[in-house]
């Protein structure tokens, strides 16, 4: 892998000890890691796009322009506009898109977005949570390119990151009936207490150190199936699900070991 691809994820990385990813704050830790993710790849424009499902269409949340220094709240990405690529959206873990493609299921979206804003290339990675696609990381340049395994090992965990916040969000929403649930039994106001204390720093646990690495386990095996045909590709995915399924391991292992100190 190369220096600047590892400096590229190690920056993502020391996102997981962000206050913002472990309290929850979702809106503001996408306004965080966007930037980064654009920076990172050198791109014109990086934005993520939540998936409606009551509604059946993909909303920008988040976009952030490199060339203007400047995030903001982009529009809602109607389907009846582009039909073809709004499939896709859905069925492609991966999209790449460029505007050389002369494919006439995405020439609505190649003519009215790519080329009206000058883009040369498009990609997306879809965000999985909790077994469904929740969202859309999307990436553009005004250049042509080439999008490397490295590039998918960044976005691969950006993902992750995301689908991680979402998590983080819906443990303090799970702790806050917890703590009512608590507060309705009878009995000393320690016990009480002690108990929140346990179903708080279990469900922390569970969503911080064991999801992780599950997330990104789940896009590596992913991008093995896309890639299995280039070795190089295929050994260097092996080598970092190797890492993730360590990491997993030893999140268990020391889950097991709380669960029978308590």
């Amino acid at each position: 892998m190369s220096t600047s691809t590892d400096h590229s994820l190690e920056s993502i990385m020391r996102l997981s000890k962000s206050e913002l990813l472990q309290g929850g704050k979702f809106k503001d830790f996408l306004a965080t890691l966007v930037p980064i993710v654009c920076n990172s790849l050198s791109a014109y424009k990086t934005s993520f796009w939540l998936y409606r499902t009551e509604k059946d269409e993909f909303e920008s949340i988040q976009c952030y322009d490199k060339e203007t220094n400047n995030a903001s709240v982009g529009s809602t990405l109607d389907p009846s506009s582009f039909e073809a690529f709004f499939e896709m959206l859905k069925s492609d873990l991966f999209t790449h898109i460029d505007s050389s493609d002369e494919s006439e299921d995405l020439e609505e979206f190649t003519v009215d977005h790519m080329l009206k804003n000058r883009l040369r290339s498009w990609v997306g990675i879809q965000v999985w949570n909790d077994n469904r696609l929740f969202g859309i990381l999307a990436v553009e340049w005004k250049v042509n390119k080439d999008f490397s395994i490295q590039d998918r090992l960044v976005m691969v965990t950006a993902a992750s990151m995301i689908s991680q916040c979402y998590d983080a969000l819906l443990r303090l929403k799970e702790d806050f009936l917890h703590r009512n649930e608590v507060n309705s039994l009878r009995g000393e106001e320690k016990e009480k207490e002690k108990l929140a204390k346990k179903l708080s720093d279990h469900a922390f646990y569970t969503s911080h150190s064991i999801r992780h690495p599950l997330s990104t386990i789940l896009a590596l095996i992913d991008l093995i199936k896309l890639n299995w045909e280039s070795r190089e590709a295929y050994e260097e995915l092996l080598q970092q699900l190797k890492i993730e399924t360590m990491n997993l391991d030893d999140a268990i292992r020391v889950m097991t070991a709380k669960i029978e100190l308590d």
